[in-house]
């Protein structure tokens, strides 16, 4: 391993200018299997660090462990670790890529907060964590007590599922809930809330200390924007433009929309992203409607106050796409033998949840309700997130991203996305939309202007480079970048063309590589194009490159990864033991980095 590797990484750490020159020098004289063997000792001796400081607290250390991928989990396990330090009940914060396993066998009590990817899948920096625990290796568990906290999205048939195994595992291999699990949706702040204040009358107890705990103020703890609006309460911003950036004979319609922030003062950085809230189609509204034989004129109860069964249906609840958690709920309510069955079946119900929505559902199994019984049924309106295309340095109070209209058929009609069509096709200039910003810790640029950068992307993946871009050349940053881009078609598909080109004219993107999947007879992407540049691409990791992938989770983005593991086996003479610790370190270090959906 190569000295460019530490590149740029001491600058951003805590330490003096009299400090950096002796650490400098140090480091560069080790090799890989000296950096490697003091990464280890580093680690122990900062445990053993923590260790003593928690010894002026209370009792043993509460560990929280968190995986993330957006961030969220991170952000609520620092606000629970934050609440457990103003209980003076000692804690100890841990990512699980960073987790020593053999502490496990220390800890007595342990809350896990962890989120689900693609199809159940934990996040990339849980994957260890979770490996271990499910292997032949995970130690006997009897002296722990855990809870766990899991999120998730229930659109999926996999709802909350790694937290699932988490918390399966955990009793199998021995060890006592501390409190019972909560699978949070999307809106997980009440989740968060509830299951925080349960772990924290439980460990109170243990503690010897009152059980009378507020957790009234979680939700508010955990807002970050200074302005005011977030999640619960969004912003309205003008749509300035909108553009669709695909040609005329293109299969595709990606989205390129302009957003006025106004006096909002609302603030984000690059790798950040906007969330979007939809309204339902009122033709989808009026055939539910028709099916229930309800006008839309009920008064009803919504979570976000009393109004019309049709104004709810518009804005406060989806219709679209149907969830596991509609189907159970709609099961126990009508006590339908085929439903009952289903919700029994995973992949049976994963099948049935294919395409359909909750007209297709009521339709099949119809069942007299009254309004207020059916939006029992339904899932709150959750916003969509989109990754931020512009850098508010060179746009000020503007915001602009970049989103692929989907549409399908199945079952006999045409469908859409939830937002993409409603800002395809009901959105117009001149329209205010409901939005907050995303902040996302886990997919940020070097700090330092002279680091290079390898941005991977395809589709819509390629947006929050134009930000990264962007960034750079307000910052007149001068270290090397260079754009892997992929799409379907180079004469209709090429995302943002001009803008690269000038760029690469201008020597703010050093190279860039592109892969069109449907311009030849066999498929090229982003990946093959990574393993014909192999060479190169290893050496600008030498030279302490941040590698970074947005896009597809399902595919693109575990292709990209067994590439960059071949690559740094072939080019840096490797076995694939070794080839995972450098990628590893890559993460620890946060420069291999990952956005993906």
């Amino acid at each position: 391993m190569k000295n460019g590797l530490l590149k740029g990484g001491l600058e951003k750490g805590p330490f003096s200018k009299e400090q950096l020159t002796p650490l400098d020098t140090s480091l560069k004289g080790l090799n890989s299997d000296q950096l490697q063997w003091l990464a280890g000792f580093l680690t122990s001796f900062s445990e053993m660090k923590r260790e003593n400081k928690t010894e002026s607290k209370s009792g043993d250390p509460v560990w929280v462990l968190y995986g993330t991928q957006t961030g969220n989990s991170e952000r609520l396990a620092k606000l629970t670790a934050e609440r457990l330090d103003g209980l003076g009940i000692a804690n100890m914060l841990c990512n699980m890529g960073s987790f020593n396993h053999r502490e496990l066998r220390k800890i007595k009590r342990l809350l896990v907060i962890v989120s689900t990817q693609g199809l159940g899948e934990p996040p990339i920096e849980a994957e260890s964590f979770h490996n271990y625990l499910h292997g032949k290796r995970a130690p006997s568990l009897k002296h722990l007590e855990y809870s766990v906290l899991a999120l998730g999205d229930s659109s999926y048939a996999d709802f909350c599922q790694t937290g699932k195994d988490f918390d399966r595992v955990l009793e199998r291999l021995g060890g006592k809930r501390l409190f019972e699990r909560v699978d949070c949706d999307v809106d997980f702040e009440d989740g968060h809330e509830e299951w925080l204040g349960g772990v924290l009358n439980e460990v109170s107890q243990s503690n010897a200390l009152s059980t009378d705990i507020e957790v009234k103020d979680t939700v508010g703890s955990f807002k970050i924007e200074p302005s005011g609006y977030d999640r619960k309460t969004p912003y309205e911003a003008e749509v300035l433009q909108k553009i669709n950036l695909n040609g005329r004979n293109s299969s595709k319609e990606t989205l390129h929309i302009e957003l006025d922030l106004g006096e909002s003062s609302l603030q984000y950085q690059p790798g950040d992203a906007l969330g979007v809230y939809a309204h339902n189609p009122d033709e989808l509204i009026v055939e539910v409607l028709g099916t229930l034989g309800l006008t839309g004129s009920e008064r009803i109860k919504s979570h976000h106050g009393e109004k019309t069964l049709h104004e709810a249906l518009k804005t406060d609840y989806e219709l679209t796409p149907l969830t596991g958690a509609n189907v159970i709920r709609y099961a126990k309510l009508t006590k339908d033998p085929r439903l009952e069955k289903m919700v029994d079946d995973n992949m049976e119900l994963m099948e049935y949840l294919r395409g359909r929505d909750i007209l297709d559902m009521i339709r099949e199994t119809p069942f007299k309700m009254s309004a207020e019984t059916f939006i029992t049924l339904l899932r709150k309106n959750s916003s969509r997130l989109y990754s931020i295309a512009s850098s508010s340095e060179v746009y000020g109070n503007e915001v602009h991203i970049l989103v692929s209209t989907v549409r399908y058929e199945a079952h006999g009609r045409s469908r859409g996305g939830h937002c993409s069509t409603y800002m395809a096709d009901r959105v117009q200039e001149g329209d205010r939309i409901s939005v907050f910003v995303e902040h996302n810790s886990r997919f940020k640029p070097p700090v330092e202007l002279d680091v290079p950068m390898i941005m991977v992307g395809a589709g819509t993946g390629v947006a929050p480079y134009r930000s990264f871009i962007q960034q750079r050349q307000s910052d007149t940053a001068h270290g090397k970048t260079w754009l892997f881009f992929g799409d379907r078609n180079f004469s209709t598909d090429f995302l943002y063309q001009t803008e690269w080109l000038e760029y690469l004219k201008n020597g703010i993107l050093a190279r860039a590589d592109v892969a069109f999947s449907r311009d030849q007879e066999e498929k090229v992407y982003v990946q093959d194009r990574l393993m014909e540049k192999g060479k190169e691409v290893y050496q600008w990791l030498e030279d302490g490159a941040h590698f970074y992938v947005c896009g597809d989770a399902q595919k693109m983005a575990k292709d990209v990864n067994h590439a960059l593991r071949s690559i740094i086996m072939l080019h840096g003479g490797m076995t694939e033991e070794k080839a995972k610790e450098y990628m590893d370190y890559l993460r620890a270090a946060d420069r291999y980095q990952t956005d993906v959906y």
